[in-house]
């Protein structure tokens, strides 16, 4: 991603409004979600949502500003949603680590079905391994991670699992590469036979791929855990 300052936006990147804009965070969101960061430029986004190039650049400023903007537009209600399953379950007793967890993973899953803007899973995605490959990029992001952040290693560490704040870090943030990677897809799982891919299901439910990263992650806390 191109360098950009390591300062606050203008709140206008997160929340433009009007019919002009709203078309091009459409046809962004969708040419992100299907091609990649790199392979879409300002002008096919511009022909895509029949705006004049000069305000996709008025509105957003550059690529990496829209792409910022259509991501921010999906993580907010994403996190948010997080949160507030999280103490949903804390309200209706003691919170288990497959509450926690699942909690984390579902809204991504879920998002999908209930947004009127769709691809938010790949969307998220494809950011997030924007921020681990260049975090001192993108420092302005962390308040819309801290609260989900610090919410989530407070519910690890004073849940009785044994886990210190350390472990509890680590495990949050192993929590979160899974899951990355995981939304990936086939095409960024490591270079297997094709014999070994063709055994993966296509039409996964998402209720069994939220199962199997949960029991995957859960383990590996309780380990953490255990760890003296």
């Amino acid at each position: 991603m191109a360098q950009r300052p390591k300062t606050k936006p203008k709140p206008q990147a997160a929340s433009v409004e009007g019919e002009s804009a709203e078309a091009i965070l459409r046809a962004a969101g969708e040419l992100f979600a299907q091609r990649g960061y790199a392979a879409v430029s300002m002008r096919q986004i511009a022909t895509k949502s029949k705006q004049h190039l000069a305000s996709a650049n008025y509105y957003f400023g550059s690529k990496a500003g829209l792409f910022e903007a259509v991501f921010l537009r999906r993580i907010v209600p994403v996190n948010n949603r997080r949160i507030g399953l999280l103490n949903e379950r804390r309200a209706h007793g003691k919170l288990t680590l497959d509450g926690i967890v699942d909690s984390y993973i579902r809204p991504l899953f879920e998002i999908d079905h209930t947004t009127t803007h769709p691809f938010s899973a790949k969307l998220i995605m494809q950011f997030s391994k924007q921020l681990l490959s260049n975090p001192d990029e993108h420092n302005y992001l962390l308040e819309y991670y801290a609260d989900v952040s610090r919410t989530y290693i407070d519910a690890l560490t004073t849940g009785g699992f044994g886990l210190s704040t350390q472990n509890a870090v680590w495990g949050y943030n192993y929590l979160v590469a899974v899951l990355v990677f995981t939304l990936a897809g086939k095409s960024s799982l490591a270079k297997l036979d094709e014999s070994l891919l063709a055994s993966l299901d296509p039409d996964e439910s998402d209720d069994a791929t939220i199962a199997r990263l949960t029991r995957f992650i859960c383990a590996g806390l309780a380990a953490l855990g255990e760890t003296k």
